[in-house]
C-alpha cells in the first residue's frame, strides 16, 4: 500500500508524512489509476505547503496531466482555488495546456463562473481566444451562461473577455457566433453586451438558422422581442428547408413563442420548401393551442403541401406515425393532441370533412387505411361519407 501513501497524505494536507516519504526516496512522478500525481491531490485545499515540498523536490511533475488531460492548474481553477492558482503560475506552470477536449484554463473559469481567477491567468498570459474540439471558445459558453438564475459573474467574464480583445463573431463548428448562444440560452443581458461590442445579429448558421430561430426554438418570448424589436432580426428569415422561426416555435411546442411571433405579423401561410405551412406543423404535432392562434391570426388551413396534404390530412397521418415512433411508450395524451386539432378543425368547417387531398382521399379514406378505428368513428360522427370512392386514372 506503499504507493497510496503520498497521494492520502497531501489530500489529509499531513505535512510531516509528506517529508517523510520525500526523505524516503519516494516515487513522486507515481500516477494513480486517473493518471493523477501526488500533485494533482493538493488542488483541494488553500494550504500550498504540500505542494511546495512536491514542487521543491522535483518541479517536472507541475504540467503532468491526467487521463482526461488535467493539469494541476487545471484542477486548481475548475475548484475556484485562487492560492493554489496564484502558486502554480508563480511556480512556471504552463497556463496553455489544454485537456482532452481542448479547453483551456479560461474555458474551464468561465463555465465555473470563478471571475477571481481572471485577473491572475491573463496576468501570467493564459491564452482567452482558443477554441475546444466542438470549435467554441471561452466567449461562447459566457455568453450562454448569462442566461443562468445568477448571470452576474458569466456576465462579469464576458465583459472581461471582450475587453481582452476576444472576437464576438468568432464562429463554433456550427458556424454560431456568442450571439446566437446568447439567444439560444434567453441571456438578455449578454445580447445587449455582445451587440453593443459590434456583434452581428443578422448572422446565420451552417443551417441558415439565426439568433431568432433558436430563440424560438427554446420559446425565449422576451428574447424573441427584443431580437425582432431592438436589433432588427427578419421575422421571416428561412433555414435551408425554408422554415421560419414561427415553425421552429410550433414544431417545439411553444404556443406563448408562437402567438408572440403571430403578434409580431409573422406570415401564418407561408411555405416552406415542401410546402408546408405553420398550420401543417401545428397538425403535425397534434398541437391545438398553436393551430387555434394561427387561425385567430388568419391563417389558411386550406392550403395543400406539395405532397398534396392539408393540415387535416398531416395530423390523422401523423397518429400512425407517432404509433411507430413510439411503440413503447403511451400515446393517449399524444392521441388526445390529434383528435382534439381534427375535431376543432371540423367544428369550424364542417362541410370540409369530405375533402379530398392530391390522391383523392378524404379524411375517412386514411383513417380507415392506417387502422385507426377510433378517427373513423371521429370523422363519421363528424359526417364524413362512408361510401365514398377514390378516383384513380385507372
Amino acid at each position: 500500500m506503499l504507493d497510496m501513501l503520498l497521494f492520502e497524505a497531501c489530500q489529509k494536507v499531513d505535512i510531516e508524512q509528506i517529508k517523510y516519504l520525500i526523505e524516503q526516496k519516494y516515487n513522486i512522478n507515481q500516477l494513480n489509476e486517473q493518471g493523477r500525481t501526488a500533485l494533482h491531490y493538493c488542488c483541494d485545499h488553500q494550504n500550498i505547503d504540500c505542494a511546495r515540498l512536491l514542487l521543491e523536490y522535483d518541479n517536472s511533475i507541475i504540467n503532468i496531466k491526467d487521463n482526461e488531460g488535467f493539469s494541476a492548474l487545471h484542477l486548481a481553477c475548475l475548484n475556484g482555488n485562487y492560492i493554489m492558482v496564484k502558486y502554480f503560475c508563480e511556480q512556471g506552470a504552463d497556463v496553455t495546456l489544454v485537456d482532452n477536449e481542448l479547453h483551456s484554463l479560461i474555458h474551464w473559469i468561465t463555465v465555473c463562473g470563478h471571475l477571481d481567477l481572471f485577473d491572475i491567468l491573463v496576468q501570467y498570459e493564459a491564452p482567452v481566444h482558443t477554441s475546444d474540439i466542438y470549435g467554441a471558445f471561452p466567449i461562447h459558453y459566457a455568453s450562454q451562461l448569462c442566461g443562468n438564475n445568477d448571470p452576474a459573474k458569466s456576465l462579469a467574464i464576458l465583459k472581461k473577455l471582450i475587453d481582452n480583445n476576444a472576437d464576438v463573431n468568432c464562429l463554433d463548428e456550427q458556424k454560431r457566433t456568442p450571439f446566437i448562444w446568447a439567444a439560444s440560452a434567453n441571456a438578455i443581458d449578454a445580447l445587449r453586451i455582445l451587440y453593443k461590442a459590434g456583434a452581428n445579429p443578422l448572422h446565420t448558421d451552417k443551417d441558415s438558422l439565426t439568433a431568432l430561430h433558436c430563440a424560438a426554438t427554446c420559446g425565449h418570448t422576451s428574447c424573441i422581442r427584443m431580437l425582432i424589436e431592438l436589433y432588427g432580426c427578419s421575422i421571416e428569415s428561412e433555414d435551408i428547408n425554408g422554415c421560419t422561426p414561427l415553425f421552429y416555435a410550433i414544431t417545439l411546442e411553444h404556443s406563448n413563442a408562437c402567438r408572440v411571433l403571430l403578434d409580431l405579423k409573422a406570415n401564418s401561410n407561408h411555405k416552406d420548401n415542401r410546402g408546408r405551412t405553420p398550420s401543417h406543423c401545428a397538425a403535425l404535432k397534434g398541437n391545438i393551442n398553436c393551430l387555434k392562434h394561427l387561425i385567430e391570426c388568419n391563417a389558411d388551413i386550406w392550403i395543400k403541401n406539395k405532397r398534396g396534404d392539408y393540415p387535416i390530412h398531416e395530423a390523422i397521418n401523423s397518429i400512425s406515425l407517432s404509433k411507430l415512433r413510439n411503440k413503447n411508450n403511451d400515446l393517449s395524451q399524444l392521441q388526445t393532441g390529434y383528435f382534439d386539432v381534427v375535431r376543432y378543425i371540423l367544428q369550424l368547417y364542417p362541410k370540409k370533412v369530405n375533402i379530398q387531398n392530391d390522391e383523392h382521399r378524404t379524411p375517412l379514406h386514411l383513417a380507415a387505411s392506417l387502422g385507426d378505428i377510433s378517427m373513423c368513428k371521429l370523422l363519421i360522427e363528424c359526417g364524413a361519407r362512408v361510401n365514398s370512392f377514390i378516383q384513380t386514372k385507372a
